[in-house]
């Protein structure tokens, strides 16, 4: 006689988990197959129905996701369990989108797993907690990244308070970054992460002593080393927080120039981030703009025609010529650090 008993196979690149995992089911009457070859997994799929698929999410070459789409082609009653080494919501969203059935987190709790497939194989009477879960792991996500943001930000405030000259540049930053990103038709989330790493660009300059950043006059080559270091502390700080990983690289790589003479790892052309480079635009349209103890503020005319000097040496081609077309055209958007007239809407959301 054919087995009845429900099938469920078991893919994960990690072979003792494939064993671990296989003996529990068999023990508890279910028929289990177990592989640590995704890719022989997928041709599993394509010769057999399975009632469950439990499959790890960071797998070499095919995916836990692929093999999720995979199976919602090929056998759409099939009950998808995705695992994963930690919490990530991003691909939590995305097993929600595709259909999975449930997601759990290695390493397993006693009893955890064969719970869930438990309830994967009762069919239409096994209730996934799965949108539940992710809707709260997101909002999570987003309250999380929202508390670190604001103490990262308190910090950034703490540098601007000591130098009374830079008070509000890393807002006005912002804006022009944001609105350059806008103007390239950039995504919004793409957008917003550059607006996040704009705001904190100059979090680094905690670390340079008070007598240089507020010195009158021109640096010596000492004093202009420990600016020069600020980008790569920057980075530093905001790579201890795993949420802020993508915005610490481009705030290590906001003064690179496209000729490779910039800081602080002197890259050259698209080997800097867009983000990044972006953020360089803006950062010297403000330093242009804004008067200083050594010179006055640059006339929008002047600061133009900077911008075009300067392309392909110190800026991106396109982006100089795209930040010059923005400001033509957006003559009134323009906000003078003298006038203080950063009202914090223009940058695209509520400040942090």
């Amino acid at each position: 006689m054919p087995d009845q008993r429900p099938s469920v196979l078991v893919v994960d690149d990690e072979p003792a988990v494939c064993s671990l995992v296989q003996g529990q089911l068999s023990q508890s009457g279910l028929e289990c197959t177990a592989t640590s070859d995704p890719v022989k997994a997928m041709g599993l799929l394509g010769r057999k129905k399975f009632h469950v698929l439990i499959a790890d999410i960071a797998m070499p070459a095919v995916s836990g996701l692929d093999l999720l789409a995979y199976v919602r082609k090929r056998n759409p009653s099939c009950r998808v369990v995705l695992t994963t080494d930690a919490d990530d919501t991003e691909h939590l969203a995305q097993a929600l989108f595709l259909g999975a059935f449930d997601w759990v987190t290695k390493p397993f709790r006693n009893g955890e797993l064969l719970a869930v497939v438990s309830k994967a194989v009762q069919g239409g009477n096994g209730v996934s907690s799965l949108s539940t879960r992710a809707a709260a792991a997101m909002t999570e996500g987003v309250l999380v990244k929202q508390a670190c943001l604001e103490t990262v930000w308190a910090l950034a405030r703490a540098v601007e308070a000591k130098d009374p000259y830079t008070r509000r540049h890393s807002e006005q930053v912002a804006h022009y970054a944001t609105n350059l990103a806008g103007a390239l038709g950039l995504p919004a989330a793409q957008v917003e992460r550059i607006r996040v790493s704009a705001l904190l660009h100059d979090i680094g300059k905690i670390g340079v002593p008070d007598h240089i950043l507020t010195k009158r006059g021109l640096l010596t080559s000492e004093e202009f080393d420990h600016i020069r270091g600020h980008p790569a502390l920057g980075a530093n700080i905001l790579g201890t927080i795993s949420l802020f990983k993508e915005e610490a690289r481009l705030v290590r790589h906001h003064h690179e120039w496209w000729d490779g003479g910039g800081y602080p790892d002197g890259l050259t052309g698209e080997e800097s981030p867009l983000g990044a480079r972006i953020i360089h635009v803006a950062d010297a349209m403000d330093a242009m703009l804004m008067d200083r103890t050594y010179k006055q503020g640059y006339s929008v005319d002047r600061m133009i025609c900077e911008l075009v000097r300067c392309a392909g040496t110190q800026f991106d081609p396109r982006l100089s010529s795209a930040a010059c077309q923005w400001c033509l055209a957006n003559s009134s958007k323009l906000i003078f650090p003298d006038h203080g007239l950063a009202p914090i809407a223009s940058l695209g959301g509520a400040a942090p």
